[in-house]
């Protein structure tokens, strides 16, 4: 008797067995194998962004384009494999056709992980399997590293706005401020940006034209004892809780400021989940024992004046 098997069976076997993984599976996966049964290639990954490496399959961006599309997808698989990345706040998946709400039991996965310590979802681009319009799989494929996302919105950039003035009684307003300008070097490191308060102590032109005088020569001066001209921001996923994303002003002695608006996920590389009109940010615990600062980015200014 002839007990080869045909092309056509070994092809219903293997379907066979990859329906059983995924009626088996827990929402987010891990395998070699994409979820809808084809393969994910590196190579096809490896364009997202202007530089990466890999490592055990999964891309690696270490340096995102420039302008306004740091992070550039491939095209999708299928209309039922998508690729993309979770926007903040209460998960969305954001893709190249647009946004996708996720299945309770994905979600419920990505909280326990992130209540755990797990934030993986901050960095990762992800191939994901669609069931009537909702994300029901989802596989890491790549990810962006931390200095990549902040060089890529903010290195070498300046932000204005407003800084809370220092009171009499020696904490600070939350209401009365001083015009503010930040500028940002071009390279974070170990996930940190540093920048600088220009009009610390000089003159500064503003992006619209405008002079910022120097805050030192106000009584009201905010920029007193440990709140410095030096100051570094950093991304601070689930802060407080599940998906809870913050962008940290960072102080010296470990002081910091936080609020949200800012803070870039992935999906904002690619296009969605667009920054707020402006960075609004307190201090930690109390917040009028430190300046608050709300910021926007701008392009221009910058010079003295």
């Amino acid at each position: 008797m002839n007990t080869t098997t045909s092309p056509a069976a070994r092809r219903l076997t293997a379907a066979g067995a990859l329906a059983a993984l995924v009626l088996t599976g827990c929402g987010i996966s891990n395998a070699a194998t994409d979820p809808g049964g084809g393969s994910t290639s590196p190579r096809a990954l490896s364009g997202i962004c202007a530089a990466s490496t890999q490592r055990n399959g999964v891309v690696h961006c270490t340096k995102p384009f420039p302008g306004t599309k740091p992070v550039r997808l491939p095209g999708d698989p299928s209309r039922t494999q998508r690729y993309g990345a979770l926007k903040r706040g209460v998960p969305a998946f954001h893709t190249r056709g647009g946004d996708l709400p996720l299945t309770a039991a994905v979600t419920r996965r990505l909280e326990a992980e992130a209540n755990g310590g797990r934030t993986d979802y901050a960095n990762t681009i992800y191939l994901a399997t669609i069931a009537k319009g909702k994300v029901t799989e989802i596989k890491p494929v790549a990810d962006i590293e931390e200095n990549a996302v902040l060089r890529a919105v903010f290195g070498g950039r300046a932000m204005e706005g407003t800084i809370g003035v220092r009171t009499r009684q020696g904490d600070y307003s939350l209401t009365t401020a001083l015009p503010v300008r930040i500028e940002f070097a071009g390279s974070p490191e170990r996930g940190q940006l540093t920048g600088r308060i220009t009009n610390a102590t000089s003159a500064v032109r503003s992006a619209k034209g405008s002079c910022f005088a120097p805050l030192n020569r106000t009584q009201a001066n905010p920029l007193v004892g440990k709140f410095t001209a030096k100051i570094g921001i950093r991304r601070v996923p689930s802060m407080h809780g599940a998906f809870d994303d913050e962008l940290i002003l960072i102080w010296a002695a470990d002081e910091s400021n936080m609020g949200d608006a800012y803070y870039p996920s992935v999906a904002t590389l690619l296009g969605g989940d667009r920054l707020g009109p402006t960075w609004e940010t307190s201090l930690h615990g109390v917040p009028s024992q430190g300046p608050p600062v709300n910021l926007r980015l701008v392009t221009g200014g910058g010079r003295t004046c």
